[in-house]
């Protein structure tokens, strides 16, 4: 059985932070979100790791950090 996953992005228009997708299936429209901004795809982790990313997003250089900057860019 496939775990829980957590978008710990910023909030965009239809996709709230810490959304949770139950059995790790990703919604299509965050498929479709993914296909116009790659880095979220970065930011969808085990919902049983939200704590470490929490602490891991605020680390400058840490790939969570690269992408939260990269999908606000884009």
């Amino acid at each position: 059985m496939a775990k829980a996953k957590v978008y710990v992005g910023p909030r965009l228009p239809g996709l709230n932070r810490y959304s949770v997708f139950e059995n790790g299936a990703t919604p299509p429209f965050v498929k479709q979100m993914i296909k116009e901004r790659p880095a979220i795809a970065g930011l969808i982790v085990n919902a049983d790791a939200l704590a470490q990313a929490r602490l891991d997003i605020t680390k400058k250089g840490h790939p969570l950090n690269v992408f939260y900057k990269r999908v606000i860019k884009e």
